[in-house]
């Protein structure tokens, strides 16, 4: 499933974005003392949290009482409808996706209840060339710094929607129905593969020797056939004749003739292998010549076109079998394809299309460090291959390993002669993993992804209808990544320019003759690329009207979909396009239902990552969310002990590589989820996380990441937890580090 993977969804960004709100202590769990021993008792000391972690709870209790204003547009180029509209959307996600309440909303809005949407182009599918009109404007201006000239559109220009003359009012955006839940949890989905040679009458195929089988059955008579093979046969009752290949005097396959033809159903329920799944041989015309069984290396003879059984041939496990009947099943049941392939690449690990197939699912389902292992097996099999090198490229950048991706992008480009698909499709490469680069260049990722635009525009005219897709999808990614470039980085005007981009996207999805499954993947695909481009940007796009088409989407998607595994892939993607919502709804300080909303959003993800391998960074991005979830319970409810359910998710996510610049804002935070645990008297739990968050705000300090004033609040914690304990010494040793730090500390800029 070709999805848009926007990054950085849940940033630094989306926990520090409200510093500065007034201070909230916490106090500590103890017994109440009696009222004798109140006057008798020194004062208790209360623990604290970081000001910006307290910050979080007082801005999300707040409710906005207006709504946010769309960014201004210049006069002679109006916004288009949906940004215009998104101001005026309030209330809770799961709320958002009954049509019939919006009927009213959406004729004074401009937004229709089914939005025109299209599936993700495939090279196998047959769609129609973009219609392409004369540039009128420009892509973005001139970052403000480097006061440069605009940059020169080259992309097709779609026409803008209206601007919707009455915006409708909040009070009739308040819909009763709620979507469908994301999948439920299970511990494990992978099918597993019951191998088991068959045999007959103690012979097996490539193991017995000719000594061994003309011992057991005496000497067999010898045949050669057409092609110029041959073997010994018998006749052993009750069938007609039974026919042994040898290679090397080893028994290559054995050929079992049936005395009269017998229903494929009953002789499969004879040998036992009728609850096995099996896949067709097709003759040259396409009719079905026989019945495989990889798990046993059987294949049924068949009369052509039917289902009358002639003959039974045992072979050694075929690595094709399996692949045939993984690519018959891809779609249907991703799952049992993966175990098929993974076999098949056991028994040939030289088998090409098994190792690329498995590739490509692989990294559907986010199993990266696999994929990984797979990606370079497949590129030793054929290095030329410059499929198999851009999705290794794919890979690498899902795992965060940028330099590696460059290097292996910029070597396909460097090659001769290559074809302006691959040109464009490396282009488009290029923009993604600067845009993922820590200290990304955002005028080089817009010059990548105009390269990819120029470059693919006239592929929609090709001969070739998988070229014409291929060229499709290279230019709704870059059209949607060339919006988030612009959003992050620092551009004038952008909320006139973002719009025209998200715009044009959605003319390329429309213009694509994709339907049903597909369509609504494309659809999603625009979705989470306006909500990317909303997170990186106040201006230009608001997020509410593309949550609503995003969780539309997954509803029509789901119930087409039987396949666990994908349907967990889905949610994994609205998760993620959910996740940037609230990021842009934060960016437009706009906390309103923040804490249903994100608890959703984690629900969505929590569904997604169940047999996902996660990368550090999505690793970091879920602990963020479900902290965020749990501190607000915690500040806004008190209560600790829901809060704690979600600090224990959190703790196995921040456990390893923290990455860049990070080692300060985590440290606080388990300084911060430490309060809660000692609130439900986990004590144990509550010191052992202090100390880790302390080791790391130290770290941060020392690489002049964090004011070491910080480290005041968590010495003073971890004093009053001692005390609490009884252990005075360390509460006083505590004391005076938190002492110390406050008065030595430096305020970093």
């Amino acid at each position: 499933m070709a999805m848009l993977r926007s990054s950085r969804a849940l940033d630094s960004r989306f926990l520090i974005a409200c510093v500065g709100a007034i201070a909230l202590s916490v106090c500590a769990t103890a017994a109440e003392p009696p009222a004798a021993e109140k006057t008798a008792a020194p004062p208790r000391t209360l623990m604290r949290l970081p000001t910006w972690i307290e910050s979080l709870g007082e801005r999300s209790a707040r409710k906005s009482q207006q709504p946010v204003q769309p960014a201004q547009e210049s006069a002679q180029e109006p916004a288009s409808a949906v940004s215009q509209i998104a101001a005026t959307l309030t209330g809770g996600w799961k709320e958002l996706t009954d049509d019939q309440k919006h009927s009213d909303v959406e004729q004074a809005s401009g937004v229709d209840a089914d939005p025109a949407a299209a599936k993700p182009a495939k090279p196998a599918t047959t769609t129609k060339p973009a219609k392409t009109t004369k540039p009128t404007a420009a892509v973005a201006d001139a970052p403000a710094a480097a006061a440069e000239p605009a940059v020169a559109e080259r992309a097709a220009v779609a026409e803008e929607p209206a601007v919707a003359e009455k915006p409708a009012s909040p009070a009739k955006l308040r819909p009763t129905t709620s979507i469908a839940p994301p999948v439920a949890a299970s511990p494990s989905e992978a099918p597993a593969l019951a191998i088991d040679p068959a045999s007959f009458r103690g012979v097996y195929p490539g193991k017995t020797t000719r000594d061994e089988i003309e011992s057991a059955w005496g000497g067999g008579e010898a045949f050669t056939r057409e092609d110029g093979t041959g073997g010994l046969f018998w006749k052993i009752e009750p069938f007609e004749r039974v026919e042994v290949m040898l290679d090397d005097d080893i028994v290559d396959s054995i050929r079992i003739k049936l005395v009269e033809p017998v229903p494929v159903k009953q002789l499969a329920e004879q040998l036992e292998i009728a609850d096995l799944r099996t896949v067709s041989i097709l003759d040259e015309q396409g009719v079905s010549i026989g019945e495989v069984f990889p798990e046993r290396g059987v294949v049924i003879s068949v009369k052509p076109g039917t289902q009358s059984a002639v003959a039974v041939l045992l072979e050694p496990l075929d690595a094709e079998a399996f692949v045939l009947r993984a690519d018959g099943e891809i779609d249907e049941s991703s799952g049992h394809a993966v175990a098929d392939l993974q076999c098949a690449v056991q028994i040939d690990p030289k088998h090409a299309r098994a190792q690329r197939l498995l590739l490509v699912l692989l990294s559907e389902q986010g199993c990266w460090l696999d994929a990984l292992a797979v990606a370079e097996a497949a590129e030793g099999i054929d290095p030329d291959d410059v499929w198999t090198r851009l999705k290794h490229a794919s890979v690498l950048l899902a795992l965060g390993r940028t330099d590696a991706a460059r290097a292996k992008v910029e070597g396909v480009k460097a090659q001769e002669n290559i074809p302006p698909l691959v040109t464009a499709q490396t282009a488009r490469m290029l923009g993604r993993i600067e845009l993922e680069e820590q200290s990304p260049d955002h005028q080089k990722s817009v010059s990548h992804f105009e390269e990819a635009i120029r470059t693919a525009t006239p592929l929609l005219t090709s001969a070739s209808a998988s070229i014409q897709g291929a060229a499709r999808d290279v230019l709704l990614d870059a059209h949607l990544g060339t919006a988030l470039a612009i959003a992050r980085g620092t551009w004038q005007q952008k909320g006139r320019v973002i719009p025209k981009w998200i715009s044009r996207s959605e003319t390329l999805v429309s213009e694509s003759k994709k339907t049903g499954r597909e369509r609504e993947e494309l659809e999603m695909q625009l979705c989470r690329g306006a909500l990317a481009a909303a997170a990186g940007s106040a201006e230009g796009v608001e997020p509410l009207p593309w949550v609503k088409r995003l969780l539309e989407a997954r509803e029509k998607l789901g119930a087409d979909i039987e396949d666990l595994a994908r349907r967990r892939q889905i949610d994994w993607e609205v998760g993620r396009g959910l996740a940037d919502a609230l990021a842009a709804s934060l960016l437009r300080n706009d906390a309103s239902d923040m804490l249903d909303n994100a608890t959703l959003t984690a629900a969505y993800l929590e569904s997604g990552s169940a047999q996902r391998q996660l990368s550090a960074v999505e690793r970091r991005e879920m602990g963020d969310l479900l902290f965020r979830i749990g501190i607000l319970h915690s500040l806004q409810k008190g209560d600790h002990a829901t809060a704690v359910t979600w600090f224990d998710k959190v703790m196995p996510l921040w456990d390893g590589d923290q990455g860049p610049d990070e080692a300060g804002r985590i440290g606080e935070s388990l300084v911060s989820m430490a309060i809660s645990y000692w609130q439900v008297n986990r004590r144990a739990d509550a010191l052992k996380i202090s100390r880790q968050g302390v080791e790391l705000m130290v770290e941060a300090v020392d690489r002049k990441e964090l004011d070491e004033r910080s480290l005041a609040v968590a010495y003073g914690n971890l004093s009053t937890m001692h005390a609490e304990e009884g252990d005075d010494e360390q509460s006083k040793n505590y004391a005076e580090m938190a002492s110390r730090a406050e008065a030595t500390g430096t305020t970093l800029r």
